[in-house]
């Protein structure tokens, strides 16, 4: 869902379709973080070194359920591509191509998340989005 902004028209009407949309891309609560930055740049930056800042951004943030949202899909989606890369290199003669095709896929998706995240869009990655959810649902916090 996208979502936009509408100025208010300064006509003395108060109806709800004048207010701001909602930005906060999905996510519940405050878009205060416990390192008191933007949740955007914070859910930006749970990408930045793929499933390590993952896993940090999940330790530190306690509340805001878009940091912690895209913490966990960053660990979700860069543990098996790392996994993976690295089983390839074993494989003779075409294990070193399907790493660097898989390494190539990999750093367009990170891009991808991080502008998705610094945007505001709680973007889920198919199937791993969903189970980033369902992780951060059995953990009592969101």
């Amino acid at each position: 869902m996208k979502y936009t902004y509408k100025p208010d028209d300064d006509d003395g009407n108060d109806d709800d379709q004048n207010e701001a949309a909602d930005t906060s891309g999905g996510a519940s609560g405050s878009t205060e973080t416990a390192l008191g930055i933007n949740q955007n740049l914070v859910g930006a930056l749970a990408y930045v070194m793929g499933w390590v800042t993952g896993v940090a951004f999940l330790v530190i943030e306690k509340e805001n359920s878009f940091v912690r949202f895209h913490a966990m899909q960053s660990i979700a989606v860069f543990v098996p591509l790392t996994i993976a890369s690295f089983l390839l290199g074993f494989v003779p003669i075409i294990g070193p191509i399907f790493s660097i095709l898989l390494s190539l896929v990999g750093a367009a998706l990170w891009l991808f998340l991080m502008f998705q995240a610094f945007l505001g869009i709680r973007f889920k990655v198919p199937y791993v989005g969903d189970f980033a959810e369902k992780q951060l649902g059995n953990t009592g916090r969101d």
